[in-house]
């Protein structure tokens, strides 16, 4: 068999999966991305608009990853609001693959399959990833815990490289600082290991490259306190701090109960979580208290604190970034029930069949209902119609 025939043969499964991948991909955050609503939000043109100048963002460099990729297509002739959204869901993407890899890592293939399902056909993550806005980058609590990880286990140089640049650029994002702290905290051995046996001039090269790339940040914020106060998270006002409390207890009502009721991000009151991936949650995150005490539960708790907190003071971190801890959570659970139904009937075909299918028609309403939710309730509602109602 000649090679040309044996590389057929041996990789024609991953190109159909990666193939079919792509095409579930286009079809939840590419398609219809500009003819499912009326026009734009006053937000998707402030947006565009703020990221229109090179001026604009160098003054104001707060979500510049965002930013920079909305100005360089302004800069080779694309100027429609459509390339917002266009970036944010390509961002959103990156996320729905970041989450199976550390969902694997944790779980399992199985697990993470099914988790990673969930997670990318939730109308949270519609709602934020096909938005023309910057808000999606806050789901980047998720490439901070996949890259320490990666880091802890790669013996490469280039994962030190990867690390540090895009941790330094994390830094333009509102609140990823904190998270960036807390990871570096509870993974100090590991990381400190790690430093200790990376080579002299990497090290020097490491510091140099983090100094450059937040410089940007650094002179603006010396210039514009604001800017330091918007990039870690903080409110600008004392004014925000006297509503701390009602904020917080929104977003925890936001999780199951009674959600924001913001047109552009959501559906009337509808909560973040439907009464499936509610009781996954809460089995998680008994799972996760009362068995298991490692630093995944200590990431999870901590990072869900941590987001809480912010969005209680009001500053520029909003619920995006507790949706994906919400359902790395839901993964946890799904994996403990189907851990614990797999190891009561081991042997038996039918009753392992039928725990199987039950969790699959479970998962099957849970995506149909949170789809139509997104696709079908959202764009229809008078609410909705009205805030996306402005041309380019």
């Amino acid at each position: 068999m000649s090679k040309t025939s044996r590389f057929f043969f041996t990789a024609w499964r991953p190109a159909i999966a990666v193939l079919a991948l792509a095409f579930v991909a286009y079809l939840l955050y590419f398609h219809n991305i500009s003819h499912l609503l009326p026009g734009y939000s006053a937000g998707e043109l402030q947006t565009h608009s703020s990221a229109a100048d090179w001026h604009t963002i160098w003054h104001n460099p707060v979500n510049a990853p965002y930013k920079v990729l909305v100005w360089l297509a302004a800069a080779l002739g694309h100027h429609s609001i459509l390339l917002t959204r266009i970036i944010a869901a390509s961002f959103g993407v990156a996320g729905v693959a970041i989450f199976f890899l550390i969902a694997r890592q944790w779980y399992g293939f199985r697990t993470a399959f099914f988790g990673t399902i969930l997670f990318a056909t939730s109308a949270g993550f519609l709602h934020i990833a096909r938005l023309g806005s910057p808000q999606v980058l806050q789901l980047s609590i998720l490439l901070i815990l996949g890259l320490l990880l990666w880091y802890l286990r790669s013996k490469r140089p280039l994962a030190g490289y990867l690390l540090v640049i895009l941790y330094a650029l994390l830094w333009y994002v509102p609140g990823m600082l904190w998270f960036e702290i807390f990871s570096l905290v509870l993974l100090r051995a590991g990381a400190i290991r790690r430093l200790r046996q990376a080579a002299s001039l990497h090290k020097t090269i490491w510091i140099v490259s983090f100094l450059v790339l937040i410089a940007p940040l650094v002179v603006a914020s010396l210039r514009t306190p604001r800017v330091a106060l918007q990039a870690i998270g903080l409110p600008t006002g004392l004014h925000a701090l006297s509503h701390a409390a009602t904020n917080l207890s929104n977003a925890l009502l936001a999780i199951g109960i009674h959600g924001p009721g913001t047109p552009t991000l959501w559906v009337g009151h509808a909560p973040l979580l439907d009464a499936i991936e509610l009781v996954f949650c809460a089995i998680g995150f008994y799972y996760y208290i009362w068995h298991e005490r490692s630093a995944r539960t200590m990431f999870l708790l901590g990072a869900s604190i941590i987001s809480l907190v912010l969005i209680g003071l009001g500053g520029m971190v909003t619920l995006a970034v507790l949706l994906p801890l919400l359902y790395l959570c839901i993964a946890g659970g799904l994996h403990h029930l189907l851990g614990r139904w797999l190891r009561v009937f081991p042997r038996n075909p039918v009753a392992r069949a039928a725990g199987l299918l039950i969790i699959c028609a479970m998962l099957f309403f849970t995506v149909l209902y949170q789809t139509r939710s997104y696709f079908v309730a959202w764009p229809h509602s008078p609410a909705t119609r009205q805030a996306f109602s402005r041309k380019q």
